[in-house]
């Protein structure tokens, strides 16, 4: 292991001089890089000599193959010495050499910032010292995305090449299976299950029945709870059951949390006869026909002005519906086998009644309710405006900043082109945003004194009743009371 070189500073200057620490690290114990680390100690060495405001204290070097400070015991000891205040800056030669790990880099950096430790990266012209907080995490972060990026792409070719070769294990054992000796084979108790939910469908018995039926008989699902619908469709759609695998039904993006489904945007694999069937082909193909046939046709569209707009308390969403030729809000979770809501449903002539009544009221007394909210609300908005003004100048300065480090980490090579480009048109954007608000001198989301007036306006000249669909943001309610949430954030209560 490479030891640490400790200069002794004279001590009569060193309270004039910044106390620096100089970082290195080399791959291998082999000669030639214990040269590199005599090399970089004596650049370090020569860099300070001779310097009014700054003085080398100690070199520390590391060899280490590793990413985690573990393996690094004078990055730790240079940490300890920084904790002690026995050092004032570090110098090192790159982000790379200083951290491969992204995290811990910027956990490292994080410290020596409270601290009060600047640290130049050297290669990269990044000295913390000039920049704020946002942008050195900015860097980072940008670093574990493109790090992240890479791995994901190396990850999914390997996959896609298992895919094609019918090589590529199941993660999660189908229901109906279980896996012995290294090998899937069919679970009897289980698999019984699932041919009873393919004969019962084909006997006529409807997806919803079927998971009644189970129910009633305590018979668990894939995920140990109750049975529902949507579980039982999902079983016969599996086309594992007839010893098929199909890969890539879904796919994922970076950085996005959802998987979506694959129409063609990504190759599909599929692989016959690779597990033991559980159903035949004839069976399975005739489910899929009849799911077809079950499928029912896109109702007719809900054109009330409340569409989309009703939430529950219980955190669903109310839906419009026919019953006996009689409009109807039912709450989406009143038939949810697991999480019932208790929310009474209502008529859709109790909803508009209580629209109306909302309506008359702030037609008749707009003065008293309406102008004192757009009075207060405009005095506030020009308190804040000069605030706001202020921050947008801040913004607009530091996203400039921002542009010129991405530029200069993609020249020393610390990024690809791609990440550059995407995260210059990125920050371009928020600068024109920047801009567009600087220019109407007025923050972007201080719209609410001049929606309030618009409301006024509306309500004093008879309007209000047919203009829900413009004027209602959302209505929330119980079944019992419904509260209205008007433009400019308005909140008002009626019952049904």
């Amino acid at each position: 292991m490479v030891k640490m070189t400790v200069i002794h500073a004279n001590m009569s200057e060193q309270t004039l001089k910044k106390r620096v620490g100089a970082y290195c690290r080399v791959s291998t114990q082999k000669k030639e890089q214990l040269h590199s680390f005599e090399a970089q100690k004596e650049y370090f060495t020569g860099l300070y000599n001779g310097s009014d405001e700054e003085e080398l204290v100690a070199v520390y070097a590391d060899t280490a193959s590793g990413t985690s400070s573990h393996n690094r015991p004078f990055f730790s000891q240079m940490l300890e010495d920084c904790r002690q205040g026995k050092i004032d800056r570090i110098v090192t030669k790159s982000i790379s050499r200083f951290a491969r790990n992204t995290r811990e880099c910027l956990s490292a950096l994080r410290e020596l910032k409270k601290l009060g430790i600047t640290v130049l990266f050297e290669k990269e012209g990044i000295d913390t010292a000039k920049i704020s907080d946002e942008i050195i995490i900015s860097i980072m972060e940008g670093l574990a995305q493109e790090e992240s990026a890479s791995i994901s792409r190396n990850i999914r070719w390997g996959l896609r090449k298992k895919m094609a070769s019918g090589t590529l294990g199941i993660a999660r054992i189908p229901y109906g299976y279980q896996k012995s000796d290294g090998l899937i084979q069919i679970n009897e108790s289980t698999a019984a299950v699932v041919r009873r939910i393919f004969s019962l469908y084909l006997s006529g018995k409807g997806a919803k029945a079927i998971a009644a039926l189970l129910n009633c008989e305590e018979i668990l699902s894939p995920c140990g709870g109750k049975w529902s619908n949507v579980t039982i469709l999902k079983i016969l759609r599996q086309e594992k059951y007839i010893g098929d695998i199909r890969w890539q039904k879904t796919y994922s993006v970076f950085m996005e949390e959802k998987s979506k489904i694959n129409r063609g945007e990504q190759d599909s694999f599929y692989v016959r006869d690779c597990l033991p069937a559980i159903i035949s082909r004839d069976d399975f193909m005739a489910a899929q026909s009849l799911r077809e046939k079950n499928t029912r046709a896109p109702k007719k569209i809900n054109l009330s002005p409340f569409r989309r707009k009703t939430k529950c308390t219980c955190g669903r969403s109310y839906y419009y519906k026919e019953c006996n030729k009689k409009g109807m809000w039912v709450c989406s979770a009143k038939y949810d086998e697991t999480r019932p809501c208790i929310n009474p449903s209502f008529s859709d002539e109790q909803y508009h009644a209580a629209w109306m009544r909302l309506c008359q009221k702030l037609e008749k007394y707009a003065n008293e309710i309406l102008m004192p909210c757009v009075m207060q609300c405009s005095i506030l908005e020009e308190t804040l405006v000069a605030d706001e003004m202020h921050l947008i100048e801040e913004e607009l300065r530091e996203l400039h900043k921002r542009k010129y480090v991405i530029f200069s980490l993609f020249e020393n090579g610390c990024i690809t082109m791609d990440r550059m480009m995407t995260s210059d048109k990125e920050i371009d954007r928020k600068i024109s945003v920047y801009e567009k608000m600087e220019e109407k001198n007025h923050p972007a989301d201080s719209f609410s004194a001049e929606k309030l007036e618009r409301l006024y306006r509306i309500f004093t000249t008879g309007q209000a009743k047919n203009s829900a669909e413009d004027i209602l943001l959302c209505s929330k309610t119980d079944g019992r009371t419904i509260e209205f949430e008007l433009l400019g954030g308005l909140k008002l209560k009626e019952e049904l």
